[in-house]
């Protein structure tokens, strides 16, 4: 599950990175800042999904696709902390939490 989250993160940034023509982090960063899609005050180097999602533009089409924003919130649970206590969640969970993250990993290949 660990693992899975930072999946969805590197690809978004990785998508965006794309999207907006940038080699690196540190230039995507000065980018969403100057077009006003991350405050002056925040950062790239952050985990929260939603964060990437609405840099792209998305997030309102993301609420209107009923299932893939239920998808979007199982896999917007993901913290990094999981990775000191593997033993938050048991298997059905994990196995949700999984399931949720595919789709959102395809769902940002297609959107971001």
């Amino acid at each position: 599950m660990y693992i899975a989250g930072y999946a969805m993160e590197c690809l978004l940034k990785a998508l965006l990175m794309k999207r907006f023509n940038v080699a690196n982090l540190s230039k995507l960063e000065q980018l969403l800042k100057e077009r006003g899609k991350l405050r002056a005050d925040a950062t790239i180097y952050d985990h929260r999904i939603e964060l990437y999602i609405q840099a792209a533009d998305q997030m309102n089409r993301l609420r209107n696709d009923e299932a893939n924003y239920r998808d979007f919130v199982k896999a917007n649970s993901w913290l990094p902390s999981w990775r000191y206590d593997p033993d938050l969640s048991d298997s059905e969970d994990a196995r949700d939490f999984l399931e949720a993250v595919a789709s959102m990993l395809s769902w940002f290949r297609k959107h971001i």
